[in-house]
Parts: structure tokens; C-alpha cells; sequence
């Protein structure tokens, strides 16, 4: 096994590597696109200047565009800067409580600086401007609540699902018989951050009410959508020659139309993977040892398999089911599942791997990219819920528990 002094200096590598790629490289981004950033601004300055936060463009809760008031006076080139900085702090205060989660210790440490540092899905939310790092947070607060105040974790998944509707999937992670109260902790603190900022807008500001491009929440091929759904609607279109229309604009809701048909054809995909992969998650839990940690990375990676829109972005979110399995498998030294761990990992986060897949340019580049991460998403989901029951489980002190054997099934 590395010595300490090597682990050290495995950690300051990848600090250093973190602040080159996701700060030095990042920074000029802030100043030559406003990114998906740029929306969430408008929406604030507009509600702001007491009008409705709903332009063609933003399609979220209302609750994103409330946060961001106390930057909504500056000018976006400021306010980029300033949600850089909170964004970071997301970070680091995700991977300061997901380290306690999963133990402490040099390894674990060592495990979320790669993942941070190598990530290519970190630079990609810090480019655009992006929710996830927040998201994340909240994801992180529920794994780390889940053996100790799990009604904190229910709140924070109540709150993600205020910010983006989908993470409201997780809040089944409370949905068995032991955990009504958490599911209704939940399920209320969601209503709760959808519903009034929605009643307030339309009691006190002009419409629209509501946002403009509702169905586009059904589902949509564009390129880097990589759900099963979306997998599902790419094969229902022609697939030689140059890539469809509706795969280039599908990430515009203003012009992406997807007939009733094919609208259909997502949710159904979506309801059906959800429905598969609950049936496997309820299986597991009905084992003897059932860890909380495992089981809601385990939803996490299936609600980002199953939802009709999963963005390249959102593999931020599967860092804290890569970082349980990654250190359950060092911690039993086992080394060449760990090696496919890795291997998973850069294809699901690797912006790298991602420009490879697609560097053909065409419908059946975009097909094997699509397939590729659906694929690994599977796969992710597979091997945490195989993994569960050796998962190291944190006692009330935070350090690790002993992993327990694993079972003969």
C-alpha cells in the first residue's frame, strides 16, 4: 500500500491540478459567454425589477432565480464571477462532507481529489454556470445525514428537487414503510420551494405565470442528452447520413417539437427504467444489510438514467456513488476492480472521452456517445447495488465501521 508522505503528495497533485483546470482554464469562460448562466441572471434581474422570471429560456422552479437576487443588480460579467466563487464553495463543501461520509482517512481524500481534480464534468458545470455544484451539496448533506439526522436529508433532497424538479426522484430513497415521516419531511420542504415561489409570482407580478416550454420535459434527442429516454428517441430517427434537426436545436425549447408520439415513447422508457430499477433497489433493500449511503447513489445514477433530460453536466451528481465504491474497493485492496472503476468513471465524467465518441460528427457518432453512457450509467447502478453490503458504514462519530463480509449471494 502507498505510504503516507506518497498520499500527501498524491492530494497536493491533484489541488494543484483542480486549480489549473477549474480555475486558470476556466476564468476566461466567465468573460467570453454568459453560459446557461446567463438565464438564470436574466430571470433574477427581471424578478428583480418586479416582473415574472419566466422568459423562453428558463424553464426552472422559480426558487434558482430567488437565490440569485442578491446578484441580480450586477452586471452578469460580476455575477458570473460571484457564482464562480459560490460554486467552488459547493464543491469543496461537498467533498469536505462526503470525506466524512465515507470515513475520513487519506484515501478517501486521495479518491475525491481525483475525482474533483480529473473530473471533466467540473469544469464543464464551473464553464456554463451551473446549479449542479449546489445540487451536489444537497446531495452530499443527504448522503452524510442518512445514518445520523436523515430528516436533513430529506429536507436537502426536498430543497434540490425545488431547484430542478427531477431530483425529487430521490426522495424514494424514504419511500419504504420504516421512512414515511423522512418521505413526508420531503416531500414537503419540495412543495414547499415549488409551489409558494409559483403563488407569490402569480398573486404579485405579471404573467406568464408559469414556464414557457413545459413539454420539452418530456424528453428531447438532443446530442448530449444521455438518458436512456433520449437513447430511446434517437433510434426512432433515421440514422444514416447527417445528424437530424431535432438533435441539433433539442436543447433550444423554443424549437425542438416532438410529436405526441415520440413524446410518449420517452416517458414511457422513463417510467419504465424507474420502474426497473426500483424493483432492483427494493430487492437490496430487503437484504440483511442495507446501507442508506449506497441505496440513495444507487437512485441517484438511476434518476439520471431514467429522466427524460439528463445533460453531460449532471455526471457531477454520480461523484458520491463513485467516491463509496472507489473507497470500498482500495480499503479491500481490490485492485482490479478499481482499475474498471476508473476506466467508468473517465467515460461518465471525461470531457475527453466525451469529444472522442462524438468526433465523427454525425447521427451514428452521436448514437455509440448516447448508448456509451447510458451504458456506464447501467453499469454504475449495478455495481452500487452489488457493492452494498460491504460498504463501509459511518458510526455516529464519523470514522468508519469494519466492512462487513460479503454475502454468499
Amino acid at each position: 500500500m502507498p505510504t503516507r508522505r506518497a498520499v500527501w503528495l498524491l492530494v497536493l497533485l491533484f489541488l494543484g491540478i483542480y486549480l489549473w483546470r477549474n480555475v486558470w482554464v476556466v476564468w476566461p469562460f466567465l468573460f467570453r459567454t454568459g453560459g446557461d448562466f446567463a438565464n438564470f441572471h436574466r430571470s433574477a434581474a427581471l424578478l428583480l425589477d418586479g416582473q415574472s422570471p419566466f422568459t423562453p429560456t428558463f424553464d426552472y422552479p422559480p426558487l434558482l432565480a430567488i437565490l440569485l437576487l442578491p446578484v441580480a443588480w450586477m452586471t452578469l460579467d460580476g455575477a458570473r464571477v460571484a457564482w464562480f466563487l459560490v460554486s467552488h464553495a459547493c464543491l469543496l463543501g461537498s467533498a469536505a462532507i462526503l470525506w466524512r461520509s465515507l470515513g475520513g482517512g487519506l484515501t478517501a481524500l486521495a479518491v475525491l481529489g481525483a475525482l474533483g481534480s480529473l473530473g471533466g464534468t467540473v469544469q464543464e458545470n464551473l464553464a456554463l454556470g451551473q446549479v449542479n455544484p449546489l445540487l451536489l451539496l444537497l446531495l452530499a448533506v443527504a448522503v452524510r445525514a442518512d445514518g445520523n439526522r436523515p430528516s436533513q436529508g430529506a429536507a436537502a433532497l426536498g430543497a434540490g428537487a425545488g431547484l430542478k424538479i427531477w431530483p425529487g426522484l430521490l426522495l424514494l430513497a424514504y419511500a419504504g414503510r420504516a421512512s414515511r415521516r423522512l418521505f413526508a419531511i420531503g416531500i414537503a420542504v419540495a412543495v414547499l420551494c415549488v409551489a409558494l415561489p409559483l403563488i407569490l409570482i402569480a398573486v404579485f407580478l405579471p404573467p406568464p405565470h408559469l414556464p414557457h416550454g413545459t413539454g420539452y420535459w418530456m424528453g428531447t434527442p438532443a446530442s448530449l442528452n444521455v438518458s436512456l429516454p433520449a437513447l430511446a428517441l434517437r433510434l426512432s430517427y433515421p440514422l444514416s447520413g447527417p445528424v437530424p434537426e431535432d438533435w441539433i436545436v433539442g436543447n433550444e425549447v423554443a424549437r425542438l417539437h416532438l410529436d405526441a408520439g415520440r413524446k410518449a415513447l420517452s416517458v414511457g422508457v422513463s417510467l419504465a427504467t424507474l420502474a426497473l430499477g426500483l424493483v432492483a433497489l427494493g430487492w437490496r433493500a430487503r437484504q440483511d444489510r442495507w446501507d442508506g449511503r449506497f441505496g440513495l447513489a444507487a437512485l441517484t445514477a438511476l434518476a439520471i438514467l431514467a429522466s427524460p433530460i439528463s445533460w453531460y453536466h449532471y455526471q457531477l451528481l454520480q461523484f458520491p456513488g463513485l467516491a463509496l465504491l472507489a473507497v470500498s474497493y482500495l480499503r479491500r485492496r481490490a485492485l482490479l476492480p478499481m482499475a474498471g472503476l476508473a476506466i467508468l468513471a473517465a467515460g461518465l465524467t471525461s470531457r475527453t472521452v466525451r469529444d472522442f465518441l462524438l468526433r465523427g460528427g454525425d447521427a451514428g457518432s452521436v448514437l455509440l456517445y448516447g448508448a456509451v453512457i447510458a451504458g456506464l450509467g447501467v453499469v454504475l447502478f449495478i455495481l452500487l447495488l452489488k457493492e452494498m453490503p460491504t460498504g463501509p458504514a459511518p458510526s455516529s462519530s464519523g470514522t468508519a465501521r469494519p466492512a462487513s463480509p460479503r454475502s454468499s449471494s
